[in-house]
């Protein structure tokens, strides 16, 4: 069992249309879905390419929405703390120095103002501010050496969050695990620990289904869409 890398990464937005534009006129990503969110009446959902077999998201409810609230909700800079759960920025990867300085030229010629590339040692990256708050960071790897948990990790800073030498040997070489292709069964709903992500009705009314009844209540039948030009 191997994780790949990340799928998709979704945000609550209180202007979709606003995020879309942002994400690709500026930065230059690609709209490749719009949607009612399935399961969540009156919900949209949108997905912008973000690398191979990687997207961005957005999701807007109905309504007016909730406002971030800075340092709580959103964190207000790099340097200051946020709520627990909450994202402090997320960074996407460029393949090489050259085409992030290109994509630097891209988003300071639309007037955004972008600050480096940064040396890391571990990547180069540049940093700015998108819609409704987000902390946004481009990075690329080349010429960088590579992150390795021997090379990586500090003892010191891993104490001052209150992590030991051992529990370090565990994290850096987690337990293997032979899946048993979907066969093992939910666990005991008293003793479950409870999916936050999904509201509690709907849990207790599809946790124990088959897979295939499961299916069948979040079914969702798309209607003939536009075909947008490649």
């Amino acid at each position: 069992m191997k994780i790949s890398g990340v799928h998709h990464i979704a945000f609550c937005t209180n202007d979709m249309k606003s995020q879309i534009e942002f994400f690709t006129q500026v930065v230059g990503m690609k709209l490749v879905g719009l949607f009612p969110m399935h399961g969540t009446e009156g919900a949209t959902h949108c997905f912008l390419e973000s690398g191979e077999n990687c997207y961005l998201s957005f999701i807007q409810m109905p309504g007016p929405g909730v406002s971030p609230v800075m340092g709580v909700s959103h964190a207000l800079d790099a340097s200051h703390p946020v709520a627990g759960g909450a994202m402090q920025h997320i960074s996407f990867n460029v393949d090489s120095f050259e085409e992030l300085m290109d994509l630097r030229d891209r988003l300071r010629s639309n007037g955004y103002a972008v600050v480096g590339p940064l040396d890391h040692m571990i990547s180069h990256s540049m940093y700015l501010g998108a819609p409704e708050g987000i902390l946004l960071e481009f990075s690329t790897s080349e010429g960088c050496t590579k992150m390795t948990a021997a090379a990586w990790t500090d003892l010191q800073a891993a104490q001052t969050v209150g992590i030991e030498l051992e529990d370090l040997k565990r994290f850096a070489s987690p337990p293997a695990f032979a899946g048993h292709r979907g066969a093992v069964a939910q666990p005991d709903p008293t003793t479950a620990i409870y999916p936050t992500p999904i509201p509690r009705p709907m849990y207790e009314a599809v946790a124990e289904l088959s897979d295939a009844d499961i299916q069948e209540v979040v079914r969702y039948d798309p209607p003939e869409g536009v075909e947008l030009a490649a």
